[in-house]
């Protein structure tokens, strides 16, 4: 059987590629199982500081494998919520890690391929991609679209999940979907370059911080200024809190340690 996610890791930047282009790289239960491998994969390696997801062929992601549930449906299989890719993410952020996260959007990404972007910290999209959220097309629930505007307008959510059509890509940026469009060619590219310069930064700032930024919507002022004492203060005590000051006194570029 042939992988449906691939995983390569080069100078402590992690790609993770969808690998099902025949099928736009459709979410079955294989490719479901191994992309939720993959992440924890990459967070549990201490090596890895970001990692890029992008998909194999012209799609990034054409959402659920209907052609699979269809058969599931007429095999008597009674499919759940949970059955879909990373539960976590109906509440819009995964909890798989607290590491960064880029899409590289190449093609297509549409509902469950619209969630794994959204999963993602940064959004690159090439010039031809289309993201949409298509689910009402077939009776099914994007549960995550309810959250998501935290990101973008309740109204475009609404336009999104209600007329079911993608948008393209310079509309995902007009409406701060997406951080950045680029010509298809470059893609790969300008994830790498965005890719080392997070590297090149503490990596235990950008996981506290992811963590505070994504908890805090959800915080009163209280909570979120408590959460962030205790953080900073588990900072302060590890190596590379002292590695960032000593490197700027000694006019030299830190090296960190991750801990």
């Amino acid at each position: 059987m042939a992988t449906t996610v691939l995983y390569e890791k080069t100078d402590q930047v992690v790609l993770i590629t969808l690998n099902r282009p025949e099928a736009l790289n459709a979410i079955n239960r294989q490719l479901q199982r191994e992309f939720e491998e993959a992440l924890r994969r990459y967070d549990e390696d201490e090596e890895a500081r970001v990692a890029i997801i992008t998909g194999a062929g012209r799609a990034f992601c054409a959402g659920r494998d209907l052609k699979e549930r269809a058969a599931e449906n007429a095999a008597g299989v009674q499919v759940r919520a949970s059955d879909s890719i990373a539960p976590e993410t109906v509440y819009m952020f995964p909890r798989l890690t607290w590491k960064p996260l880029i899409a590289a959007i190449n093609g297509y990404a549409l509902a469950g391929g619209w969630v794994i972007a959204q999963m993602c910290d940064l959004r690159i999209a090439a010039e031809e991609a289309k993201l949409g959220i298509t689910e009402a097309r077939w009776s099914l629930l994007p549960a995550f679209a309810a959250v998501l505007a935290k990101l973008i307008p309740m109204a475009v959510v609404m336009e999104l999940v209600f007329t079911a059509e993608p948008i393209t890509a310079q509309r995902a940026y007009e409406i701060g979907f997406v951080n950045k469009v680029v010509p298809g060619d470059r893609l790969l590219e300008e994830a790498r370059d965005m890719a080392r310069r997070i590297v090149a930064n503490a990596p235990l700032s950008l996981r506290y911080f992811k963590e505070l930024a994504y908890r805090g919507l959800d915080m009163s002022e209280p909570s979120l200024a408590a959460l962030s004492r205790q953080f900073y203060d588990q900072l302060l005590k590890s190596e590379d809190a002292k590695e960032g000051p000593r490197a700027f006194a000694e006019k030299r570029a830190p090296q960190w340690k991750g801990r």
